[in-house]
């Protein structure tokens, strides 16, 4: 029905004419006044039922096109304003991290997360900045929120990042409020635990754990995140310290890479 309504539309102007052209050879060899009128009355009701057929079939396809423009528009509009909430929260991200940058007394180089690896105790993450940056290996890497990991291996344009969430990652930390330290390490999970710290040691809930500065890779100071857990083991001499993280590991998208060699002193 559709095609033969489509076929019509196509073809009302030569349908028209041939109607035309045998209205007017009935009226040529007819005399009579009554068939006369009568012909005429025909003609005109039949034009009239073929434009009215042609009008409703021309409103249904301007409607059908309208459809298809408002779908059409509605889908870019969605897309734009995806674009815009995305281009403002990474918006909201340079500006917290050049604040970081512009506020810090460290020398360092931003790069872009363009992949991760996550398989059982690997946690790496690939970076659009390498060598041609003059980027290299164990160098650390953060965030304005805290330690995220340190550089694993370096190519020219590219790098790999060992995260905080790996099981071969450490590092040296300690408590801010009391000064105890320990080694920061991940055994599973999204938490990381604070290691050989011994028992009645001055920890807790909440207390914040940064790095202790023991290191030629990390300086001293740096977030790693907040005691969440303590437990005494009933064996041993140490307590088990669950941290969380300072850094949201799921949502990782840029990172700053510390070039400098030899770190400013801490004041923590």
């Amino acid at each position: 029905m559709r095609r033969f309504n489509e076929l019509f539309v196509a073809r009302r102007d030569y349908l028209t004419l041939i109607t035309a052209v045998l209205v007017s050879l009935i009226l040529m060899f007819s005399n009579e006044g009554r068939q006369t009128e009568a012909i005429r009355a025909w003609t005109l009701g039949s034009f009239g039922v073929i434009l009215k057929k042609v009008s409703v079939l021309k409103e249904l396809k301007n409607i059908y096109a309208e459809n298809q423009w408002l779908r059409r528009r509605s889908a870019e509009l969605m897309l734009e304003n995806s674009s815009l909430k995305e281009a403002q929260l990474e918006n909201q991200r340079l500006r917290q991290l050049m604040n970081f940058k512009s506020e810090s007394q460290l020398d360092l180089v931003a790069a872009k997360v363009i992949g991760k690896r996550e398989s059982g105790f690997v946690n790496s993450a690939i970076l659009d900045a390498g060598g041609g940056e003059q980027i290299e290996r164990n160098m650390a890497a953060v965030t304005a929120q805290g330690l995220v990991g340190k550089i694993l291996q370096v190519s020219k344009n590219h790098s790999i990042l060992e995260l905080l969430l790996d099981r071969n990652f450490r590092v040296s930390a300690m408590v801010q409020r009391s000064r105890v330290s320990g080694i920061v390490k991940w055994i599973e999970g999204e938490n990381v635990v604070l290691a050989e710290v011994t028992k009645r040691s001055d920890v807790k809930v909440d207390d914040l754990v940064i790095t202790s500065g023991l290191s030629f890779i990390f300086p001293g100071g740096l977030a790693v995140g907040k005691v969440i857990d303590i437990e005494e083991e009933k064996k041993g001499m140490f307590m088990a310290i669950t941290i969380k993280p300072a850094v949201d590991f799921t949502r990782l998208e840029e990172v700053f890479v510390i070039r400098n060699r030899e770190f400013p002193i801490q004041t923590q």
